[in-house]
């Protein structure tokens, strides 16, 4: 299932995505769990992405890994402003 999804961020867009291209790479493997696209506002404080897990119901259970928190939080992740605004039925990234 794929879902869009928007959070405020503290540290900047580049130290988010060291976040999932490095630090998260394995636990997002671990939980079937696939970024396709990641933008930020102009200042840096809000992330919107698409992502894809395969198994919908671990989708908490990714979000409660105290290592998942821990990661976050140090990335600068307001983990209380995540927001799921829509699964996504079809897409296309070009």
């Amino acid at each position: 299932m794929k879902m869009v999804s928007t959070f405020e961020i503290t540290k900047g867009f580049d130290r988010w995505l060291h976040l999932v291209d490095v630090e998260l790479k394995s636990k997002l493997e671990e939980y079937g769990v696939k970024v396709h696209f990641a933008c930020a506002n102009e200042d840096e404080t809000r992330v919107y992405d698409m992502f894809e897990i395969e198994d919908p119901s671990r989708v908490e259970a990714f979000l409660m890994d105290k290592e998942v928190i821990k990661l976050r939080t140090e990335a600068g992740v307001i983990l209380d402003s995540s927001d799921v605004l829509s699964t996504v039925v079809k897409s296309k990234i070009w």
